[in-house]
């Protein structure tokens, strides 16, 4: 091979290494943002719960707006290596009283959530 023929290819080659074909053999670090959302553990909550026993299951919330004291949010965020990002929602409400009366986002409430505490 000659010297145009080697640097032809090397150029080829090197252009070749930014193209996204390869970017998928690039190792890179999950990213994991926000509260850890555990289905065992949203299973575990039920009307009634005080906001300290909520806080001991789920641990705390990642927001608490100041004029919305009663609703909590945590959220989840994760992009593990080379794939899309996901995120996971879960908005917990609570009575006047402190206790918890009702779950939105995006994991549905347990089925016995509704089944008061022992």
């Amino acid at each position: 091979m000659s010297w145009k023929q080697i640097t032809a290819v090397s150029l080829i080659l090197a252009a070749l290494s930014g193209c996204s074909v390869f970017d998928k053999l690039v190792y890179r670090i999950d990213i994991n943002q926000g509260n850890f959302i555990d289905n065992s553990s949203v299973d575990e909550l039920k009307v009634g719960m005080t906001k300290e026993q909520v806080q001991y299951v789920l641990g705390p919330p990642m927001l608490v707006e100041a004029g919305l004291p009663n609703t909590w949010y945590y959220i989840q965020w994760q992009k593990p290596n080379n794939s899309e990002p996901e995120k996971k929602s879960l908005i917990l409400e609570f009575n006047d009283t402190n206790q918890l009366v009702n779950i939105k986002g995006d994991i549905k409430p347990p089925k016995d959530f509704f089944e008061p505490i022992n």
